[in-house]
């Protein structure tokens, strides 16, 4: 079977935020996510959906591939990737 290359496409902050709309209105609501360990959580439930939907919707192959993603297209960097805690 033949692999079609098709091209990823690319999203804007706008469309982005569209995604996440609904997702507002839930969000102050949502549980703090604590840590099971003592290592503090890096990751608010917040930052989890940001990278979730973007892996989605980029169809991303690997955690590899959108970590890398993450650390080299500008548009991930801005919307989508955690803030340094």
């Amino acid at each position: 079977m033949d692999i079609f290359n098709i091209p990823k496409k690319n999203f804007n902050p706008q469309s982005h935020a569209r995604f996440l709309k609904p997702l507002q209105k839930i969000f102050p609501d949502t549980p703090q996510l604590k840590s099971r360990g003592h290592k503090p959580l890096k990751m608010t439930f917040e930052d989890q959906l940001h990278a979730l939907i973007f892996f989605h919707l980029q169809e991303h192959e690997s955690a590899r591939d959108l970590i890398q993603h993450l650390k080299e297209d500008d548009f991930a960097k801005e919307c989508v990737a955690p803030d340094s805690r």
